[in-house]
């Protein structure tokens, strides 16, 4: 059986690999949004219990986390193309 039409057997390679700068974009938004998130998060955490600012260091820290590893699973998708 021939395998041409199908495109599965041969990945874009050069400039149709290259994602475009809206992916950069969305993946900027994603980190930003995290991280605006997981302090608001945290924030309110402390305005309940009345506590120092504790949880919202933790939520910072979560959103941060949570950022990388959606810019890593996002990038790892292009990067399989090739």
């Amino acid at each position: 059986m021939s395998s041409t039409g199908s495109g599965k057997d041969n990945p874009p390679s050069g400039p149709e690999r290259y994602p475009g700068p809206m992916v950069y974009a969305g993946i900027g938004m994603l980190n930003a949004i995290c991280l605006i998130l997981g302090g608001a998060l945290g924030w309110l955490a402390d305005h309940a219990l009345g506590t120092l600012p504790l949880f919202m260091l933790i939520g910072l820290l979560a959103g941060a986390a949570l950022g990388v590893i959606g810019t890593r699973a996002e990038l790892r998708r292009y990067g399989r193309q090739g």
